[in-house]
């Protein structure tokens, strides 16, 4: 199949962005800050289970990554690599070591003292990407960060695969992430049994690279369609209400499904539901970045102010822990939906400071290149 170049503005998703941010924010919230009252049904389920905002960001990376590095490969050939490894380092490393540097001078000055035996393997796995992969690094500075290290595997990976993504099938290609990630979460409820296993554990070990493969390949997935000379996108993945609409419905029933069988308090006591759930949610969010990418942005400008905070999404996932642990330590009586609004008020101020300072120079300088695409963000 032959590609060609794409649209390259798509102002849903970073509405997106600003859903997934928003979701880990509450959620992180509702977890840390105790807040039990917190309803449990309707519209305030997606809250309660805000983790999932992490997926989101993951099926968005594979949409976005891959159609700037497809891009750069068409443009530069393999010379792409090295321009596409100094946007990404570019973009995420500055705003991490930052947020890295004051979860431990603010929140956990304790490790600074601990003997060097033990800090540096914190301090070494992180500024290696790699503190995702153990148990006792994987959320010992700034635990959203673990994602961060994912990420970066991902776009190692990238590198790599770009060149035999030109003329791979789409759906073959979702398939084979599909199987394959069902195939590491099946291995890991083998070595991990479930409702035997700790349950943190198998959080680490079924969502390391090969686990959430196919989160990020769904997103690949689509930006394969958008590029290739294809009737499917002409049709169903242009702006416009129909499709726009047609592909929020999807997502509806297939997020609603997802809904109604997963089970919070047994979820890892259950094989099926470590191998077979996430790959329906997987499936729900490229749904839903189908809908963002038909999204008719002509005449909904009141919509500028979301698509800010997914401007500023890295910047509010970065910095919201800090800010919440902070808080609980040091304003104990603060709760329920006042915590959440000093949370919020506070990691909205630091990422748009980060952003203005930190983070929007260092695209302006290093991204250039990618001006053409989508504009690419972490997490």
């Amino acid at each position: 199949m032959q590609s060609k170049s794409t649209q390259t503005n798509y102002p849903g998703i970073d509405l997106l962005r600003a859903l997934a941010a928003m979701l880990v924010l509450v959620y992180h919230v509702i977890e840390i800050g105790g807040w039990s009252s917190f309803p449990t049904t309707g519209a305030y389920i997606p809250w309660r289970q805000g983790w999932i905002g992490v997926d989101l960001f993951f099926t968005i990376s594979g949409f976005v990554i891959a159609l700037s590095a497809l891009d750069g490969l068409q443009r530069e050939g393999l010379q792409f690599r090295k321009a596409f490894a100094v946007r990404r380092l570019a973009r995420i490393v500055p705003l991490y070591l930052l947020t890295c540097a004051a979860f431990l001078a603010l929140i956990k000055p304790s490790y600074l003292q601990l003997p060097l035996s033990v800090v540096i393997p914190h301090i070494g796995s992180h500024l290696l990407f790699i503190h995702n992969l153990n148990p006792h690094t994987h959320g010992s500075i700034n635990g959203p960060s673990w994602s961060i290290a994912l990420e970066m595997q991902f776009y190692l990976l990238m590198v790599w695969i770009t060149p035999r993504l030109v003329r791979a099938n789409p759906i073959w290609l979702a398939v084979g992430a599909l199987a394959f990630a069902a195939a590491w979460r099946f291995l890991m409820t083998v070595l991990l049994v479930p409702g035997e296993a700790e349950p943190i554990l198998q959080l680490i070990y079924t969502t390391q690279l090969p686990g959430v493969i196919d989160q990020f390949a769904l997103g690949i997935a689509l930006a394969l369609t958008m590029r290739q000379q294809s009737g499917f996108a002409s049709r169903y993945l242009t702006s416009g209400w129909r499709n726009f609409c047609g592909w929020l419905l999807l997502a509806g029933c297939l997020m609603g499904l997802a809904n109604a069988i997963f089970q919070a308090s047994s979820y890892w006591q259950s094989a099926a539901m470590i191998v077979g759930w996430r790959p329906l949610l997987g499936a729900g969010f490229a749904a839903l970045l189908g809908a963002a990418i038909c999204f008719p942005w002509a005449g909904a400008h009141a919509l500028a102010p979301i698509r800010y905070l997914g401007t500023i999404s890295y910047g509010i996932y970065l910095w919201h822990m800090l800010v919440l642990l902070a808080l609980t330590a040091n304003a104990p009586a603060v709760k329920g939906s006042g915590l959440l609004v000093y949370t919020l008020v506070s990691t909205l101020a630091l990422a748009i400071l980060t952003w203005h300072l930190l983070e929007k120079p260092n695209l302006q300088r290093f991204g250039r290149s990618q001006s053409r695409t989508v504009r690419e963000s972490p997490p």
